[in-house]
């Protein structure tokens, strides 16, 4: 009968994984290099699993002990979050909300709105992250983040889609720029005109390249970016034009820049996204209470903010 798996077994296996050497996984757990490597071994041992080649003196991890570590992953964000929670009891916190977004939210709104939670909450801690909507859907999956705002073009398995934006595009100029004058802008204004380009990986990219296809407009794109906000400063340094979010081109006008109807009309649809299995706390809740009020002057009309 299989022996249960030891907890610090598992530890060293993780760290030596992360660190590459038995040297420091040893320096880590404060433990001798001949403890490290018997830990392994009763590791291997207790599941079966060939985890390391041994060569030359050095050991090399296989593709098991990739998979493995994928799941060691995930079991051990869940210790560290209890360990936070637990440190942050003592601190007499009222508990901790943790979100990741896009950078298009982070790099705008989301301080903002943070800034009302907090005050609105005093005691509860806030952690942030920023990344790509399949990081934030990996981050909010596994546990390591309570909330994640995300493209809501990209699948999502074992997640609750709890609100849905949808934001009308904009046309973003720099200062002086020779369309500054028009109201709104349509794909044929963009003949002729250099297009930073938000990535072709995108839905949102993706409708903008159709549009201007079906208007046989072929603009130069010098530069491509998959961040928004990046695209906003590269206009603003003459880069060229650009089509991006409500929010985007919100922040673009702050810095200075232009932005104009464009027409027709093109939508980036953004989702709040959290774990089917995880209860919605008081903090979650009024955080969801202020996004919608942020985000209601962004929102396309036709279709608001849409609780699922």
């Amino acid at each position: 009968m299989p022996r249960q798996l030891s907890h610090r077994g598992l530890q060293a296996f993780r760290v030596m994984m992360l660190t590459g050497s038995v040297s420091a996984t040893a320096a880590t757990m404060n433990l001798s290099q001949p403890a490290v490597s018997r830990l392994l071994k009763e590791l291997e041992l207790d599941t079966g699993l060939r985890l390391f080649d041994r060569t030359k003196g050095r050991l090399v991890p296989t593709a098991e002990a990739g998979l493995l570590l994928d799941e060691v992953q995930r079991s051990f964000v869940g210790l560290d979050r209890i360990s936070s929670a637990v440190a942050e009891i003592r601190k007499g916190r009222r508990g901790t909300l943790s979100m990741s977004s896009l950078p298009i939210l982070a790099s705008s709104l989301l301080p903002k709105m943070v800034g009302e939670f907090l005050r609105r909450a005093p005691g509860v801690a806030v952690r942030l992250d920023s990344a790509g909507s399949q990081t934030v859907t990996q981050q909010v999956m596994t546990g390591q983040y309570d909330i994640g705002f995300i493209s809501i073009s990209v699948p999502l398995a074992n997640l609750q889609t709890v609100r849905r934006y949808s934001l009308p595009c904009r046309c973003i100029l720099p200062p002086g720029h020779r369309l500054a004058g028009r109201e709104v802008l349509g794909p044929a204004d963009l003949e002729g005109e250099s297009l930073v380009s938000a990535s072709r990986r995108t839905l949102m990219d993706t409708q903008v390249q159709a549009l201007l296809d079906r208007h046989g407009v072929s603009p130069a794109m010098p530069v491509e970016t998959p961040l928004l906000p990046l695209a906003s400063l590269l206009v603003l340094e003459g880069a060229g034009v650009a089509i991006v979010d409500a929010i985007t081109a919100a922040h673009h006008e702050r810095l200075g820049g232009i932005s104009r109807r464009f027409e027709p009309l093109v939508r980036l649809e953004l989702g709040m996204v959290r774990r089917l299995d995880a209860p919605v706390t008081r903090a979650e809740a009024l955080f969801m209470e202020i996004c919608d009020g942020q985000m209601a002057r962004y929102v396309d009309q036709e279709t608001d903010a849409l609780t699922v």
